[in-house]
């Protein structure tokens, strides 16, 4: 065999995986495409860090999630030091709804310094009009946002430095050959004792058995910003549009185009799940304009003091597994999987991929969160 283990997926979980494994001495080899250079030609598959911005924050729905994000976010400083990519913007983060208390017991058992605050502070600091009657909270830094982009590359640098092979292929077979497996791709074979695979929305289906996984088509909208109030992160529950369920929004950062624009997501009342096979076509398409049309009421009817000088948009797939926290765990003799972010894998990447890794190394699991918390479970 070639290598001792491969690792599917180069994406913030897979490359944080296969950053871990190689430091902790194993033969690695990761193998995940970059991101298309046009999404409306590629074939695909296609990945969820094409992105300048997504929300961190220590403040979180579970104390599971609250820890997975701590222990992430003290290693930012070290992976970007080390890359030399930045890729970690403080600004804090701003939330409203029910469960706030949660949150902000979560985030202090964690070592964050998440506060309960009043909805009328938000808009004094921030220009941010809240009128949803649930309590609100302010987390300061280390709360924020990160560049997935700058993260994956920081990642696959540190790879190649602990000796990583990068393979900048797309897996489309997955078999078991004598002594471990063979990885088939578009531009060759890799083979290996071990499999970890890190796909997100897509690839799941190289398994021998389904995961029980549900895939949701979001769009994201952004928004430039003629003038505004240094602005938070924010997540809300029930927004002003009664279309959307919740939504989230991180702060004006730049982008490919040169605009420097707030981006807002969120999860509409009615979504129905995406079939694996229907993912290619959303990615390449533009997402529902209903989903946009209700993100857009949002932006200006938070930021009422703020003019938009110019809209965009574009699709997204969000992947939730039936625990709520991602699936990390072996499935099959020799293969474990890292998936199902839930919307909230990107600030947590590099400590689901260390225990991704974990799992290959000598002493195995040793994690003071028990591995049920993270079994995968599977369609009947």
């Amino acid at each position: 065999m070639d290598h001792d283990v491969a690792v599917i997926g180069r994406g913030l979980i897979g490359a944080a995986a296969a950053r871990h494994l190689g430091e902790a001495g194993l033969d690695t080899v990761v193998v995940g495409p970059d991101e298309p250079e046009d999404r409306r030609r590629s074939p695909g598959p296609f990945c969820s860090h094409p992105d300048e911005g997504r929300i961190t924050r220590i403040a979180g729905r579970t104390p599971i999630w609250s820890e997975l994000a701590a222990r992430s976010i003290a290693r930012y400083a070290d992976i970007e030091a080390r890359s030399g990519t930045a890729f970690h913007t403080p600004v804090g983060l701003a939330a409203a709804l029910p469960t706030a208390a949660d949150w902000v017991a979560n985030s202090h058992v964690c070592g964050g310094d998440a506060q309960l605050v009043e909805r009328g502070w938000l808009y004094d600091e921030f220009g941010i009009a809240l009128d949803n009657g649930h309590p609100a909270l302010f987390e300061p830094a280390p709360a924020g946002h990160i560049n997935p982009r700058r993260l994956v590359r920081a990642q696959t640098e540190l790879c190649e430095r602990a000796g990583v092979e990068v393979r900048r292929d797309a897996v489309e077979r997955l078999a078991r050959v004598r002594g471990g497996f063979e990885l088939t791709g578009r531009d060759g074979t890799v083979r290996a004792h071990r499999v970890l695979v890190a796909t997100g929305a897509f690839g799941a289906e190289l398994l021998e058995r389904p995961l029980m996984l549900q895939r949701f088509g979001r769009t994201t909208v952004t928004a430039e910003l003629e003038a505004s109030a240094d602005l938070p992160s924010l997540i809300l529950n029930d927004p002003p549009d009664d279309r959307l369920a919740s939504i989230y929004w991180v702060p004006p950062v730049r982008y490919a185009d040169g605009r420097v624009a707030l981006k807002i997501g969120g999860d509409l009342v009615d979504c129905e799940r995406m079939a694996p096979e229907h993912l290619g076509d959303w990615f390449r398409g533009d997402g529902d304009p209903v989903e946009v049309e209700a993100l857009r009421a949002c932006v200006e009817a938070l930021l009422p003091d703020s003019t938009v000088s110019s809209w965009a948009h574009k699709p997204c797939v969000v992947t939730n597994t039936v625990s709520g926290h991602p699936y990390v765990g072996w499935v099959e003799s020799g293969v474990a999987v890292a998936i199902g972010g839930n919307g909230s894998a990107a600030k947590s990447s590099d400590e689901i991929g260390r225990l991704a890794a974990s799992l290959f190394c000598e002493d195995g699991w040793t994690d003071s969160i028990p591995p049920i918390e993270f079994a995968p479970m599977f369609e009947r």
